[in-house]
């Protein structure tokens, strides 16, 4: 009997050893909206590679922005964003754009990207911001006026 036992408590540890499913991390979303010069961009469900208040990469390839007036815009790297829930900001080293207006592309980039937390929520806002690069009948700066991204 006590051998019966034994080797049930055995059987059952080690099926919870082998059978335990590593902790992974939860991918999440992002939907975010952004003006400069009148257009306005917006998508929603971007991709993340984990939740707030977690560090999170955005999959560029994932988001579609949706704009206003002439322009097409897509994001041509995959931005790391950090969150700071005490100073109730995220902030992103880098966040790579191409512009397209007329069928001229113009490329850009905002550096030390940092929004304010509204309230409790994960949505944050922030701007203006100023964008530099273009190159060939481009400006070399362009202001983002307005940006915001919401987690989910």
């Amino acid at each position: 009997m006590k051998a019966t036992r034994l080797l049930v408590g055995i059987t059952a540890v080690a099926g919870t050893m082998f059978l335990a499913v590593p902790a992974y991390a939860a991918s999440g979303q992002v939907d975010g909206n952004i003006t400069v010069g009148g257009s306005s961009c917006s998508w929603t469900n971007a991709t993340t590679s984990d939740v707030p208040p977690n560090t999170v990469t955005i999959d560029h390839t994932t988001v579609k922005p949706s704009c206003s007036g002439s322009i097409v815009a897509s994001l041509t790297n995959d931005p790391t964003a950090t969150f700071d829930d005490t100073a109730g900001t995220v902030s992103a080293p880098e966040v790579d754009v191409t512009g397209t207006v007329l069928g001229i592309n113009c490329s850009y980039k905002v550096t030390g990207l940092s929004l304010s937390r509204q309230g409790t929520t994960r949505t944050y806002t922030g701007g203006p911001f100023t964008a530099n690069g273009g190159g060939g009948l481009c400006p070399s700066t362009e202001t983002v006026d307005s940006a915001t991204l919401t987690f989910h």
